[in-house]
């Protein structure tokens, strides 16, 4: 009986020195700092579960815990961005960075527009815009075109690469994601650039901006004693507001209304004995459906979007003005040889 109560008792006994050694080990683990993880929660967007598993792993020493989280997110960051790298990104957001003598322009893109809304990625995307500009002023080219590629390879203020910024947002929005393409401009001497997005929203930084449609433009007054009608700023902004309306593809020249309307007649008196007339009806036909689209191409021959009464030619020049070049980006567009 005496053995059997001393079974007993150690049965009753064990439970209670659980609980104590239990009790016990959970007050000698460090607490995560309340300060430092919301400062950890808003420097990396891990959730706090993670940020606080972060701080108590390293006694809350935040450089570690830091580092360590961003390890972590950005392997499974890659896994992640290796699953889903087949999935077609269609939206996202274009994003410039610049003054009146250079600037950068990106496209970063995802899958669906609920993202390309989401302040995390329009974060990503100014960051990727201050890391491209950053690495494009360094350079001695006056213009750098890079795709998706020569991108993703660019070293970042933080040692890492691009393609490391997009996969750490891949895992924390949970969608294919990729910054595919990146222009970067100098202004020639004496001459302007002037930067528009559309739709534009409130800037992140107030050098960035950015929207579904980018345009720079590049303008340089004739002579300093003819002043423009309108200041190069506006005028630079309604252009652009045109090149992402109309998409042309050459700056062309320009050629008043009166030269146009005798140039046809002088070819039609030089060519019209040499054809017969249903060869001349076919290749009438043939310049009724090919003219248009040339004129269509030539920014300055296109009709001025915001006043169909006159040519962008002759808007900049009554304006004293000269289009040296522009550059044009929609987000999702289909681009020559890409795929090729």
């Amino acid at each position: 009986m005496g053995i059997l109560n001393e079974m007993r008792g150690l049965i009753v006994v064990k439970p209670r020195l659980w609980y104590v050694f239990r009790s016990f080990s959970q007050a000698a683990a460090p607490a995560a700092d309340k300060t430092l993880l919301s400062k950890l929660r808003k420097q990396t967007g891990v959730p706090f579960i993670n940020c606080k598993k972060a701080l108590v792993k390293f006694d809350n020493n935040y450089d570690q815990a830091k580092q360590w989280l961003l390890d972590e997110a950005k392997k499974e960051g890659w896994a992640r961005a290796t699953k889903l790298q087949s999935r077609p990104m269609s939206q996202g957001l274009v994003a410039i960075l610049g003054d009146s003598k250079q600037a950068t322009m990106i496209e970063v893109n995802c899958e669906t527009d609920f993202v390309a809304r989401n302040l995390t990625f329009k974060n990503m995307v100014t960051k990727l815009a201050e890391e491209c500009n950053s690495y494009f002023d360094k350079l001695p080219d006056n213009e750098v075109t890079l795709g998706k590629l020569e991108l993703d390879q660019i070293k970042t203020s933080e040692q890492s690469t691009l393609a490391d910024l997009v996969v750490l947002n891949v895992s924390s929005l949970g969608e294919n994601m990729a910054i595919r393409r990146g222009i970067f401009v100098r202004a020639n001497p004496g001459s302007t650039l002037i930067s528009y997005v559309h739709p534009s929203a409130s800037p992140i930084q107030d050098r960035v901006i950015s929207g579904k449609y980018g345009a720079i433009v590049e303008l340089k007054q004739k002579n300093q004693t003819d002043k423009p009608l309108t200041s190069l700023k506006n005028l630079g902004t309604h252009l652009c507001q045109h090149v992402i309306g109309m998409n042309p593809k050459t700056i062309g020249e320009y050629v008043p209304r009166e030269s146009k309307q005798k140039e046809p007649e002088v070819v039609q008196q030089a060519e019209e004995p040499e054809k017969d007339e249903a060869a001349t009806e076919d290749e009438e036909s043939e310049v009724t459906k090919e003219t248009p689209t040339v004129e269509e191409d030539r920014l300055l021959a296109q009709d001025y979007l915001l006043d169909t009464s006159m040519t962008v030619g002759e808007l900049v020049a009554i304006n004293n003005v000269e289009v040296l070049q522009f550059r044009r980006f929609a987000c999702g567009e289909e681009i020559e040889g890409e795929n090729s």
